[in-house]
């Protein structure tokens, strides 16, 4: 199973102002330094919990329907489309009443409706395709509290003085958004 970002966060997961306030940055002359130390350091941190901060589309392939499909990263939002190559090679979109979409576990999946079956594909590594939206909502002001302190305390390590201690400890902040599976 392969994930890939298809569609990034429009938005930051902090405001450029907690940025620059962290960063001890007045107006916004490091605003893009500020910009991209933070998307950098959120990117770390949703590979560090296998969530999406900022809502993202992403596509999972697999070579062939599962029994129950992970959507990761989490928190799932929505399935946007579900396509499979049938035996043939000819992509197919499959019908929403084949499947049921779990956005209480963790990752999400996409599991089989009961009395349905999943349709035979062709033989590839990229057979099934799965699309979908995640994340925490489309704006900064959606980001749980938590993360936010964790992303501003790394702009604040970063932007700080030289030969200023970075603090190991500040992972923690992460460890109850952690997704394991």
């Amino acid at each position: 199973m392969t994930s890939r970002l298809k569609i990034p966060p429009v938005a930051m997961a902090v405001s450029i102002e907690d940025a620059r306030i962290a960063a001890r940055v007045d107006g916004p002359d490091l605003d893009s330094a500020i910009e991209i130390q933070v998307r950098a350091i959120t990117e770390e941190a949703e590979h560090e919990m296998n969530r999406a901060v900022i809502t993202q589309t992403h596509t999972v392939t697999l070579a062939a329907f599962q029994d129950v499909i992970d959507l990761a990263p989490s928190p799932l939002q929505s399935v946007t489309k579900v396509t499979y190559r049938n035996t043939d090679g000819v992509v197919q979109l499959l019908p929403e009443t084949v499947y049921t979409i779990n956005r209480e576990s963790e990752p999400g999946c996409i599991e089989l409706v009961p009395g349905q079956r999943w349709p035979a594909t062709a033989v590839r590594t990229d057979a099934v395709s799965i699309e979908f939206v995640c994340g925490y909502g489309a704006s900064p002001a959606d980001t749980p509290f938590a993360i936010k302190a964790y992303i501003l305390a790394k702009v604040q390590e970063f932007f700080g003085p030289a030969g200023t201690e970075r603090n190991e400890g500040l992972t923690r902040f992460l460890d109850r958004y952690r997704v394991y599976r």
